[in-house]
């Protein structure tokens, strides 16, 4: 269970992140709403923040919630640590990924590149063609910014997404699968373009713990 709950954290955290960092997302003649969505993100470099992450379940009861930090550099640098008692780890160097779960002592390791093949996250690093192929892309304004981006298939791994800004910074994100689960992050103390150290994106696994290799 708890290396499913990791997988999950993953798959939430690996869409986020590319939302946010990726320079590839758009090209010229795209949609008013990518277009806006474009001005948000093209600037954005680095990422530091904290974060409150809650699922819940079809009817609506809480599932789960976890806190921690979240730390993402272009391209491919990411590091996602929640707090105790879910205490887990999430690191990538842009070649490696690394899935650190401390309580059951078990690190898995994967290749970045083949994880984003597994992702709707591959749809946001191509072109605005592919884009708007798989997703119908919305936006409303009001106090937030909210962009809403609805797949047009049948084969994805969520059926919406929604991610908020006020003015230029993130604010949330909200996925709901096709089980009807809904997974809301929520940011605070969020700076953007910050100094990130390098070290936060390499890990050694420690001694003693299990690694397993999972398509290198």
């Amino acid at each position: 269970m708890r290396l499913a709950q990791l997988n999950r954290v993953w798959q939430s955290l690996f869409l986020l992140f590319m939302l946010l960092i990726s320079t590839a997302l758009f090209a010229e003649g795209a949609a008013d709403a990518a277009q806006k969505l474009r001005a948000q993100l093209i600037d954005l470099n680095t990422l530091d923040t904290a974060f409150i992450q809650t699922v819940y379940a079809t009817e609506g009861d809480l599932l789960q919630q976890t806190s921690g930090q979240l730390q993402a550099a272009r391209p491919g640098q990411v590091r996602w640590e929640t707090a105790p008692p879910m205490e887990q780890l999430i690191v990538s160097d842009g070649t490696t990924l690394w899935l650190f779960d401390p309580d059951l002592e078990q690190v898995t390791v994967r290749s970045f590149s083949n994880d984003l093949s597994r992702t709707p996250a591959v749809l946001f690093i191509g072109d605005l063609a592919a884009l708007e192929q798989t997703y119908q892309v919305s936006v409303e304004h009001g106090q937030l910014s909210v962009f809403t981006l609805i797949p047009l298939t049948d084969d994805n791994l969520y059926e919406k997404l929604t991610l908020s800004f006020a003015g230029k910074k993130p604010t949330g994100m909200k996925l709901w699968d096709g089980l009807g689960q809904r997974t809301e992050i929520e940011f605070s103390n969020t700076e953007l373009n910050c100094q990130l150290s390098p070290e936060l994106f390499t890990f050694i696994p420690p001694e003693g713990v299990d690694i397993l290799r999972d398509d290198l």
